[in-house]
Formats: C-alpha cells, sequence, structure tokens
C-alpha cells in the first residue's frame, strides 16, 4: 500500500470524529442540550413522589370510638367557655383506652387561645386533621401538682370545708396518650408530671375560662399526682356524680340553658 492510501486510511477516522462531533456540538443543540432533553423527559415516565405522599396522608385514620369521644369532648369544653355558672363540673363521657403508642391529644396555649391536636395512625405522630380544634378564651388547668392544689379541691368540694387557694393550677400545655393497660395517661410538662387519668369523663371550670382536667392516683384521697380515681366512679358515695345527684355540686350549663329556667 502506497504512502498516500496509507494518509487515506489515516484521515477516514478522525474525517467521522469530525462529524459526528460537529453534529453534537452544533449552536442549536448540543450535547449538554441532549443530556438535558432526556433528562427533562425522564419526568413524564417516574412516578410522581409526591402522589404516594397524599395517599399516605388519606390512609392516617383512629378507631371511630376514638373519634366519637374526642368530638364530644370538644363539645363538652366548648359548653363549658359558655357556661352560666362558676365552679361547675361537666362530663364528657370519657376516652376509652388509647392504646400504647396509639391515638394521642394534645393541648396548647396559643396567645388567647388553645389548640387541640390529635395524633394517630399507623406510622404514630401524625395528625388527624379534621379532630383539630381552636378553643377562644380557653385556659388549660389540672386539679394536680404542688402548692396543696389537690387537698385545696377535695376538702372544699368534696368534704364541704372552707375554699382555700389554689385549688386549680393552670398550665400551658398538657398531653393525654394511651398508658399500655386499661386506662390513659396525661402528661403535663411544666409540673414534671406524669400520671394516670381514670377522670369518668370530668372536668371542671372554675371560672368559664380554665377548663381543668382531673389527673388521679390509686393510693390517696390526694396528693401532688391528682385524685384518688374512686371519686370518679359511681361506686364511691362522696364521688363527683353522687354530689351533683344530691344537688351538692354544680354541673355546668349554657347561659341559653339557665336563661330557660328563669
Amino acid at each position: 500500500m502506497g504512502v498516500v492510501s496509507k494518509v487515506f486510511m489515516m484521515l477516514i477516522p478522525l474525517v467521522v470524529l469530525f462529524v459526528v462531533l460537529a453534529i453534537l456540538f452544533r449552536p442549536e443543540e448540543g450535547l449538554f442540550d441532549k443530556a438535558k432533553g432526556l433528562i427533562l423527559g425522564a419526568k413524564d415516565v417516574l412516578p410522581t413522589v409526591s402522589v404516594g405522599l397524599e395517599e399516605q396522608k388519606a390512609d392516617v385514620t383512629i378507631p371511630d370510638v376514638h373519634r366519637e369521644e374526642i368530638f364530644k369532648l370538644r363539645q363538652t369544653i366548648q359548653g363549658m367557655l359558655g357556661s352560666g355558672n362558676k365552679n361547675c363540673f361537666a362530663n364528657y363521657g370519657g376516652i376509652s383506652d388509647l392504646g400504647e403508642g396509639g391515638t394521642s391529644l394534645k393541648f396548647d396555649v396559643r396567645g388567647d387561645k388553645t389548640l387541640l391536636t390529635v395524633s394517630g395512625g399507623a406510622g404514630e405522630g401524625q395528625t388527624i386533621a379534621d379532630l383539630a380544634a381552636e378553643f377562644p378564651r380557653m385556659k388549660p388547668c389540672v386539679i394536680a401538682g404542688e402548692g396543696g392544689t389537690s387537698k385545696n379541691f377535695f376538702t372544699h368540694f368534696i368534704e364541704e370545708k372552707q375554699l382555700m387557694y389554689p385549688y386549680f393550677t393552670p398550665v400551658n400545655s398538657l398531653s393525654i396518650f394511651g398508658g399500655g393497660s386499661d386506662y390513659n395517661g396525661i402528661n403535663i410538662p411544666e409540673l414534671s408530671l406524669q400520671s394516670n387519668l381514670e377522670d369518668g369523663g370530668w372536668l371542671f371550670t372554675p371560672d368559664r375560662e380554665h377548663v381543668c382536667f382531673f389527673p388521679t392516683n390509686k393510693v390517696a384521697n390526694y396528693d401532688d399526682d391528682g385524685i384518688d380515681n374512686n371519686y370518679f366512679a359511681l361506686g364511691e358515695e362522696n364521688s363527683i356524680q353522687n354530689r351533683i345527684n344530691q344537688e351538692k355540686l354544680q354541673y355546668c350549663r349554657s347561659e341559653e340553658t339557665l336563661q330557660k329556667v328563669q
């Protein structure tokens, strides 16, 4: 093969390479543009992650019985805030065992209102949006804590002695959760207090603004952890229910109801 032929054979690959490069890097659509087109086109084929998240969110559910009980709790609190009398009691029916790691409720003060957040679902901690609520003017409180709160409450409302202060403890936050047994628990972070909540569904308001929950104990009539759970059961002679039946304690009634009675 002559020198010219060898040179020609060597030039052919170079010419082909030049043509390919010219096509790829021509101004109207270079290599970068081609790659970009492939990437943008891929999004039409790949699954959209947000759809999966929306489906997961839609699947967040809690037992129907808890849903009904929480709605009743909301209604009861709202009625107490509009009650026409002070130092009165109301009953929301109680909340059945929420289960360990199951449904939970949290009350948080935000300015001049209190927010209720309900969480649950298979993944825990997922908010149940349609059970959330705002309570204007509500201030959460508990009949527990240091300073003789439970004692002062008990000796006046159960033993009919002179009312001493404090007889309720305002709080900024509290949570209700499943205790892993046949009753629920209540946690009040600012009091470093976690107690049982065998309250029989009873709430108390001293002033139509504070709405108090009843942490309970199983040992004493009263202590810093709350009041003996027996006083929330019908079997106890001096239970809240029996004392209301005897008209020794007031049941909260709305202002509208009071006007009709008058």
